[in-house]
This record gives structure tokens, sequence and C-alpha cells, in this order.
């Protein structure tokens, strides 16, 4: 009576104690295969040089130095992020930068007289090789030296660095990054504090283990690898895609589906910021040093392409917003160059041999319309009256 239910309680824990053991097990090998793969370069985990060469990226500029990136299936960040394989555009890409972590695949002679191209991703050629970027096009067709300080952390130091005291910075300003603030300053006052504290050179020591470790921290492949599995179930066949609304799909009159960030649709008609106080600022600090100034305006893909969708969106009598930017920085003196009127023309004339200035599958500009931009500079005033060489 009493050896019959020990006997089920003996049966029964035996799943309990093997569950016990499993757990644990399963745990600890999850937690040393994160660890593994984190030693990992980022190359073999990401889908193109963006994410490879910014994570580790601890020396002053926005990548890491001397790095040379080389992939044969980049695709675009829209069809990732909207988790559209079927919409992906593969291409080669290389991605190369000097030792200050500049997207440069030489070193520049010092003092440097040229032009100092300055600005976001579109600058930094994001989803395009080296020889397709703004920098290296501009260089090609301007014959001025060109070193490329796209996202640079402090342009004043970066001048300062470059020892530039004359010449031309070129800033490309993006329609969707909007302007930025009045406030230019001259000083990093953190790093400034940093290397009072403890001396330049152990400051930039310190500054740069800080900034591998969190980049070591937040970086996980095992977590990568498990999203893109989970993904591959949610294409609206087995599950439903909840990323799917990060982008907007068209059909462009060719018939080709393009792809365009949602946040650009939404805000094609909405009221933005055009005060021109920042680059009125920079020019005068500029000026002061002798280095002239031309900013040049990137338009959205979604304003670039918006009259070639079908079926036709909505038309509007409110004046495009990079066109109002143009007139008040003309206004205030400060040399600028709108892209938009160009961009659009070209887009329409290369529609009917099915080429594009955007990727398909990206948010930016492509080798095309990069060459396009790099020629408009040229042919600006800016360029021809900076003495640059």
């Amino acid at each position: 009576m009493v050896t019959e239910p020990m006997a089920q309680d003996s049966t029964h824990s035996q799943p309990r104690l093997l569950l016990g053991r499993i757990g644990p097990a399963v745990v600890l090998l999850c937690l040393v295969l994160d660890i593994s793969l984190r030693l990992l370069p980022p190359g073999f985990i990401t889908f193109r040089a963006w994410e490879a060469v910014t994570l580790f990226a601890t020396g002053t500029g926005p990548f890491v130095p001397n790095v040379a990136y080389r992939s044969t299936r980049s695709s675009g960040d829209l069809a990732n992020l909207a988790n559209l394989p079927h919409s992906r555009q593969y291409r080669e890409e290389v991605f190369s930068t000097d030792a200050a972590g500049y997207r440069n695949r030489g070193e520049t002679a010092k003092p440097f007289t040229g032009i100092l191209l300055l600005g976001d991703s579109f600058a930094a050629g994001s989803g395009v090789s080296d020889s397709l970027t703004l920098g290296e096009q501009l260089n090609a067709i301007s014959g001025r030296r060109v070193y490329n300080g796209a996202l640079t952390p402090n342009f004043w130091e970066l001048l300062q660095n470059l020892q530039m005291t004359r010449g031309l910075v070129v800033w490309q300003q993006s329609e969707r990054e909007g302007l930025p603030s009045s406030i230019v300053p001259e000083q990093d006052w953190k790093r400034q504090l940093a290397r009072k504290a403890f001396g330049d050179k152990r400051a930039e020591t310190v500054r740069e283990i800080y900034k591998y470790a969190a980049a070591l921290e937040s970086y996980s492949p095992l977590e990568i690898l498990c999203s893109r599995a989970v993904k591959l179930l949610q294409n609206d066949r087995i599950f439903p895609n909840p990323y799917r609304d990060w982008v907007v799909a068209a059909k462009l009159r060719n018939g080709q589906e393009i792809l365009f960030l949602s946040s650009e649709v939404q805000k094609y008609e909405t009221d933005r910021r055009t005060d021109p106080e920042f680059f009125v600022q920079l020019k005068a600090q500029l000026q002061q040093k002798g280095i002239g100034l031309l900013v040049a305006l990137v338009p959205d893909k979604y304003v670039v392409y918006h009259d070639l969708i079908l079926p036709p969106p909505p038309q509007t009598e409110r004046p495009r917003y990079l066109d109002v930017v143009e007139q008040r920085l003309a206004a205030a003196n400060v040399p600028v160059l709108n892209l938009t009127p160009l961009f659009r023309e070209q887009a329409a004339s290369l529609l009917a041999r099915d080429e594009y200035l955007y990727w398909l599958d990206d948010t930016h500009w492509n080798g095309e319309g990069i060459r396009e931009a790099a020629q408009a500079i040229t042919n600006s005033t800016a360029v021809s009256k900076c003495g640059c060489r």
C-alpha cells in the first residue's frame, strides 16, 4: 500500500530531474554561444558594410580605422527594415577607411587646401563602393583634392587635424534629417575635460576602451541570428509580417516596384523648421579661417519620385520643403545648391531607360545619383572660386 505511491513519485521525479539538468545546460550553451559569436568580426553577421564599419569605431572618426570591408551580397536598408527579401537589390560593396576612421582610401597631405566634404550617410556613401562615393566622384570630376569627413563628431577638431586654413567646406544636408540647430560649437567640452583630467594620450585611451566595451555589450550576433530566423516565418504566409508598415511599396510608371521610408511619405506635406541660422553662423566662422562654404541640399527619395508613381499620389500647391530652405539660405547670403529640381528631372529621364538615381531597396542614392550631385557641385560658383587644389 505504501510502496506503490513511492514508486509513482520516483517515476514522476525523473522528468523533473531531467528538465532540471537540460534547462541550465541550454542556458549555459546560449551564454557560451553569445560570448563566442561576439568575438567574430561583424562583417560575418551584417547584411551590408554600414553596421560592420560603425560598430567598433573607436577612433576620432565615425568608422573603424583602416578597415577594408568587401561583400558581393550587400542589399538595401529598406528591404531589411520591412523584412521584404524579395525586394532586395544585391550588389557588391567595398568600404575603406583611413587611419582616423573616415571614408577615404588613402591619407591626405597636410595642410589640406581642397574640398572638405561634410554631411550624413549620403555623403559618407552608404550602400555604394569606394569609387562611387560623393568624395571620390567629386575629386574625379572637379580635379580638386577632396577629404570625406562625413559624420564627423566634431568638424572643428577635424579642421584642426587637417591643418585647413583655406579651401571649401561642402556641407551635404539631407531633407530627411532636417536643419541643424543654430549652435555651432568649436569645442567638444567633454573631451576637453577628460584631457585636462587624464592628459591627452591617457584620455584618448580611456575613451577608446569605453567605446569598445559599450559596443561589445550592445552587439549580440546570437540575437541577430535568432531574429532573422523568426523573420523567415513572418512572411505573411506562415505568420504576419509586423515590419511591413515601416516602408511604403509603390509602382513606378515602368512597372518597377520601389520602396520608400514611411516617414518620408508622411512628412511630404508637413511643415518643418527652415531657420538658416546654423549655416549663417557656420559661414561666418569659416570665413574667419579663410574657408568657404557651400550647402548642398539632397531631397528625399519620395520627393524625387513622387510624380512618377502609379497611380499618381495627390498633388499639392505647397512649395517643396527644400525650395523654401534654398530661398532662406540665399536670402541670408549662404551659398546653396538645391539638388531637388535636377534630381526630379533626371529621375523622369532615366526612368525611360529603367535607370534610377536612388537604390530601389534603400533610402540612399546610388552611384548615378551621386555622379549627378558631384557634377552639379563642380559646376557651382563656390567651387570655381574656392581656390582649392
